[in-house]
């Protein structure tokens, strides 16, 4: 997987700069969480000692911190999105120039909507789908920040937390993860014949009424639209069942951790504040995981639009 990305920034250049620019975006999430995390605590510490001015020193370095960390994810997230338009366009460029250096018969030995696909789809997979590697390495971030921190509290809350957390990740991994790059791959290769039938209908369509065979690519387009939508069905009712587990496995760690918490609280070893603290550490763990299986599951499912394009440009060409 991280093989083809490598590939992919190999050969649109500036692969250490990527390296660089996603570094500095990954701690976003974490700093967010360990934000949240200290005004919650100390907020509600100051409000259970009914102790006004240091309540409002909390909020102020609350609003101040939230300003400096929105400005610096604002400027870095602009300078990264800005860096990856640039680079799809090059990738589609030099995917061009290199269909085009393909000899006649390589290039009509292949649909035509092969190649339109290509350029297009599987050009976009790797700089411009909605989670992606940026999402991964924040969310990793998080996850690593917010566990080490809730082991210093308290090892036995943390075990707590990944004891719903782990299999979560495992169940997504095995039975969503693992079959998302064959299953995508099957969708591309429908939305090809799909683009290449379109292409047909419209290209052709005088062609078809002199011959009154308009029916007849018609039906050829219904049906290759219909096996693409089954096959993009199989992807939607995979991603429609790991949804399903998150309340399980979410909501399910909430009440066990809200329990025994309650009576650390009563037994006076935890205050309220620490208790929210706690939460917002759990969030971070949960929606750190949360994220990264979603990222995972569409790098993956993007895999075999990147393994597509690294074989093209590994191709001799020649007219």
């Amino acid at each position: 997987m991280f093989r083809e990305i490598w590939k992919i920034l190999r050969t649109v250049g500036h692969p250490f700069r990527a390296m660089l620019l996603l570094m500095l975006r990954s701690p976003f999430d974490a700093a967010f969480t360990l934000i949240n995390a200290l005004f919650l605590k100390h907020a509600f510490n100051a409000v259970e000692q009914n102790d006004i001015s240091r309540l409002m020193l909390v909020c102020f370095l609350f609003g101040v911190a939230c300003f400096g960390l929105f400005l610096y994810n604002g400027t870095i997230w602009t300078i990264f999105v800005a860096f990856n338009m640039r680079m799809e366009g090059v990738l589609r460029l030099k995917l061009f120039h290199k269909i085009a250096s393909f000899s006649y018969q390589r290039i009509e030995a292949t649909p035509q909507g092969e190649w339109l696909t290509r350029l297009n789809v599987d050009a976009e997979m790797p700089f411009n789908r909605p989670i992606h590697l940026p999402h991964a390495a924040c969310a990793v971030v998080n996850i690593i920040v917010s566990g080490i921190i809730l082991w210093t509290m308290n090892p036995a809350i943390f075990g707590m937390v990944m004891l719903f957390v782990a299999p979560h990740i495992i169940f997504s991994q095995l039975f969503i993860g693992r079959v998302m790059p064959q299953l995508n791959k099957k969708s591309l290769e429908a939305m090809a014949i799909n683009t290449g039938d379109m292409a047909t209908l419209i290209t052709c369509a005088d062609i078809a009424a002199l011959y009154n065979s308009h029916d007849y690519f018609m039906n050829h387009f219904e049906e290759s639209s219909l096996e693409l939508f089954c096959r993009n069905m199989k992807i939607h009712m995979r991603n429609a069942i790991g949804a399903s587990i998150i309340p399980l496995f979410g909501l399910g760690g909430y009440l066990a951790l809200l329990v025994v918490s309650s009576r650390w609280i009563a037994s006076g070893h935890f205050t309220f504040g620490d208790l929210t603290a706690v939460f917002q550490y759990r969030g971070g763990v949960l929606a750190g995981s949360l994220m990264l299986i979603n990222c995972l599951i569409s790098i993956q499912g993007s895999v075999a639009s990147m393994r597509r394009v690294n074989d093209t440009m590994c191709e001799q060409g020649g007219h």
